[in-house]
């Protein structure tokens, strides 16, 4: 038991709030003196991320809407379209993406490790979009991916 913890957790209106690419993050918690963090991630109805692999392992709650979550287990391709209350974990190293396929946005809980949290601090942005990304946003994302050990594969 390591008595050295504590949960720092960020009300709604207090949480860092920022956008990657098309979805919008919110920093809602941490698990002090471990790498643990809770993020919210509000994903628009057909936003998501490609198909892509990094050394985190993640898990995914799907708190509102339905999100289609791709992913690679014994070496096939399979999909699932996780709804309210379902839970999704990704293996460290295991292709994934996910889609929001439904008509309104989705809102998923995520557990995520400090090096996750990193790379979004760093592609992140105040504002959000404002269209479609530019081929400068995408360029900014693909340089930041590569500088964060993750591998953007090609499409499912």
């Amino acid at each position: 038991m390591n008595t050295n913890s504590s949960a720092e957790v960020h009300p709604l209106a207090a949480a860092d709030t920022f956008w990657v690419m098309g979805d919008q993050v919110r920093k809602r918690g941490k698990l002090e003196g471990t790498a643990f963090n809770v993020i919210d991630v509000i994903v628009p109805s057909g936003s998501g991320t490609p198909p892509h692999t990094h050394a985190s392992p993640e898990i995914f709650r799907i708190l509102e809407g339905t999100v289609r979550i791709w992913s690679m287990a014994g070496g096939k391709p399979v999909e699932t379209n996780a709804a309210a209350g379902d839970v999704v974990t990704i293996p460290a190293h295991a292709p994934h993406a996910y889609q929001n396929v439904g008509p309104v946005q989705a809102i998923m809980m995520a557990i995520v490790d400090d090096d996750m949290i990193a790379f979004f601090e760093a592609a992140a942005s105040n504002e959000a979009p404002k269209g479609p990304p530019t081929p400068e946003a995408i360029g900014r994302i693909m340089s930041l991916t590569a500088s964060h050990g993750i591998k953007i594969l090609q499409a499912a």
